[in-house]
């Protein structure tokens, strides 16, 4: 069991040691000083706790030929910590609370393989993968089984990994972006769906779990009459993310968009020569071309070369005339290639966007001497 009371402030980079009193600032104009509420505390908010629990078993069959292991998991937290969103007619936009708990739950793989072991010649072969779900076992009861915050939506029984966006329509004759919008009849009913250039007017819709169901690593180690040579993959099955990156290269070329590049795919955006496109018109006045909608949900899988090696160790015939024990050259490469749904987009950085401008993992390419005496 293990207990957590790190609730940052809305920042996301400052600890708030006393989430359960009102905070104030003393601000001064003109030689007069005044107090302003900035932080609204709750008395009754409490430690966020997990409860962990792991299981499994290691084996090793065939004289060694395949070895790993297996392992189930599962972590529930209780009493979540979060900023619940309330009317800014209180006086503050929101207080901090605990408002539920979820389960964290999956299965671990680990696989290797000595293939060849021979005096001249190894190789190996490595796997792992983990499977995992998220769920939402149970929210405070004044939120009556469901939360909406912005573009995401917590729902009891449903992943936390669930985002509330608008769905994406096309374009109409005009050239202007469409989005869904809900009919419904005097009683509240929902009797159909239209298109609306209106973003505003239109509905949000909760797009499901968009966690990976699947990822992990893999790769493979040779070594042969002194010379080494290993690889190494990740890679991540089933998700979905926000290509936010690709989101803001597809502005419409508003004053806002000033100086900001655009991605290539915009050559396709519609005008009265190319009407058969999903690509809204270039015009400034047009501020919802390109707002958050599932258009830009593009699936997370990726496949890294994370790190190549290669290397080669001089025999001891040659080292013992010289008394050294041990002499290699080596050379090395890290974050070497990504492959995703996007040139551009890293589904590394995050479950449910692309991270913006945030720089990628640096690739670094290194090579040196190990020389034991």
């Amino acid at each position: 069991v293990q207990g957590n009371d790190a609730l940052l402030y809305n920042d996301g980079l400052t600890n708030n040691y006393y989430p359960y009193a009102d905070q104030f600032t003393v601000k001064e104009n003109n030689k007069d000083f005044a107090t302003t509420l900035t932080y609204k505390g709750n008395k009754d908010i409490t430690w966020e706790t997990s409860y962990s629990f792991n299981t499994g078993f290691d084996f090793n069959l065939f004289k060694n030929k395949l070895s790993g292991g297996i392992e189930y998991f599962n972590r529930k937290t209780v009493d979540m910590l979060y900023y619940m969103p309330v009317p800014i007619s209180n006086g503050y936009a929101n207080i901090p609370m605990n408002i539920g708990s979820i389960v964290n739950q999956g299965v671990e793989i680990d696989l290797s393989s000595q293939i060849i072991d021979t005096r001249n010649l190894t190789w190996s072969v490595f796997a792992n993968g983990t499977f995992m779900k998220n769920r939402i076992k149970e929210l405070a009861p004044e939120l009556k089984g469901e939360l909406i915050s912005g573009t995401r939506i917590y729902s009891e029984g449903e992943s936390m990994y669930n985002l509330y966006i608008r769905n994406y329509a096309g374009v109409n004759e005009n050239g202007l972006a469409l989005y869904y919008k809900d009919v419904k009849d005097d009683k509240g009913n929902i009797t159909g769906k239209e298109t609306t250039t209106e973003f505003n007017q239109a509905t949000q819709y909760a797009t499901g779990d968009i966690l990976p169901k699947f990822y992990g690593g893999f790769g493979t180690s040779l070594n042969a009459y002194g010379f080494d040579f290993s690889i190494s993959f990740a890679y991540q099955l089933g998700g979905r993310m926000l290509d936010t990156g690709y989101q803001t290269l597809m502005h419409s070329g508003t004053t806002n968009g000033a100086g900001t590049g655009w991605h290539k795919d915009i050559l396709n955006a519609w005008t009265e020569n190319n009407k058969n496109t999903d690509v809204p018109r270039l015009k400034a006045g047009d501020l919802y071309a390109s707002s958050t909608s599932d258009r830009f949900l593009t699936s997370s899988n990726y496949l890294d070369l994370t790190n190549i090696t290669l290397g080669y160790t001089l025999p001891k015939s040659i080292l013992n005339t010289i008394d050294i024990s041990s002499l290699r050259f080596y050379f090395t490469a890290d974050n070497v290639a990504l492959w995703a749904a996007r040139k551009g987009m890293d589904p590394r950085r995050s479950y449910t966007s692309s991270g913006g401008y945030r720089y990628a993992s640096i690739r670094t390419i290194s090579g040196g001497i190990s020389l034991t005496f």
